[in-house]
């Protein structure tokens, strides 16, 4: 079975002003650990050279915090770092230091465990999401999240600001990886349950409905029921909780997993394949990554309706609806 959802065929999105913070963010520290490792040194070595400590270094090159300019200029200095990769590492440092989309206005209603996912997934080329209870966020009407946001909030606090900017969130979401002139290879796992599970009133369903059918009858986008028959689907994949996988190209960004469960999310990197050693049995977190992504394309080659079969459905729950 191949370890990839969807074969890249395009292109990774390329390097400039329109990556997210999060995404530079990484890329820096991948170019400042590959311009080390040429050179021949450790991250001692660099540490001692700049007067800095190994965790600075190692929190550069890991991107586990926003970077410092005067580390990033003092290690190109050191490592005497040529015309243009120093304009590289200019850029990726520029945009590494703003802020990310949602951290001004959303800063407050923005859980920190979704500050990767959503620095990053407009960045993707293609997505494979599988959702277990709900409507996925991307494809969700604004009538079903605001059902949804009001359950989740105290009644004194329908008529406050947490509503409105949870709710323009949402929608400033969705645009940014589904309203872009080149958006992301989608594909939608949605369990069964979703079609009869009721979220607000019956016109608010119906909507949903009729929006998920225009969805999946574009080229960008497929649109599959996970049946609940399906005995793959009914163990390993309801106690998985939602999952999604982003990939983004060779060369860039490394794809990841992303599984959430209640008010906490894990992220499962894939491996660079120059630092998988076949002679060693891989690490756990490495294991984790294999894990999850071959549940995801278990539960797509086995647990899934056919596309043409979803869209019947769909038709059908917008009947049951009208």
């Amino acid at each position: 079975m191949s370890s990839d959802l969807n074969p890249i065929v395009r292109l990774a999105r390329p390097a400039g002003p329109d990556w997210t913070k999060t995404a530079a963010n990484i890329m820096l520290g991948r170019a400042v650990r590959d311009l080390r490792q040429e050179a021949g040194l450790t991250q001692k070595d660099v540490a001692q050279a700049i007067h800095v400590s190994v965790s600075t270094v190692n929190r550069l090159e890991t991107a586990e915090t926003t970077p410092v300019r005067r580390t990033v200029d003092a290690v190109a200095n050191f490592l005497k770092v040529g015309e243009r990769a120093r304009d590289e590492l200019t850029m990726l440092l520029s945009r590494a230091m703003e802020p990310e989309w949602f951290q001004h206005r959303f800063g407050d209603c923005t859980p920190d465990y979704l500050h990767r996912l959503l620095g990053l997934e407009s960045m993707a080329i293609a997505i494979t999401t599988y959702d277990v209870r709900l409507v996925p966020g991307l494809l969700q009407t604004p009538e079903y999240t605001d059902h949804i946001v009001r359950t989740g909030l105290h009644l004194s606090e329908w008529d406050g600001p947490e509503l409105a900017l949870r709710l323009a969130q949402r929608r400033e979401r969705q645009e940014r990886v589904m309203g872009q002139a080149d958006p992301p290879q989608c594909t939608f796992m949605l369990d069964q349950s979703v079609l009869v599970r009721k979220v607000g009133t019956k016109g608010t369903m119906r909507g949903q409905m009729v929006y998920l059918r225009e969805m999946a009858d574009l080229p960008h986008i497929t649109l599959r029921f996970v049946l609940s028959g399906r005995m793959i689907a009914g163990n390993a994949a309801a106690m998985a909780g939602s999952m999604a996988q982003l990939q983004f190209g060779r060369g860039r960004l490394s794809d990841f997993v992303y599984a959430e469960q209640y008010q906490r999310a894990d992220y499962f990197t894939k491996p660079p394949r120059e630092r998988l050693d076949p002679n060693k049995p891989p690490t756990p977190r490495q294991s984790d990554y294999e894990r999850h992504l071959q549940l995801l394309l278990r539960i797509q080659g086995e647990g899934c309706a056919s596309p043409a079969k979803s869209r019947r459905m769909l038709d059908k729950a917008i009947r049951r609806y009208s």
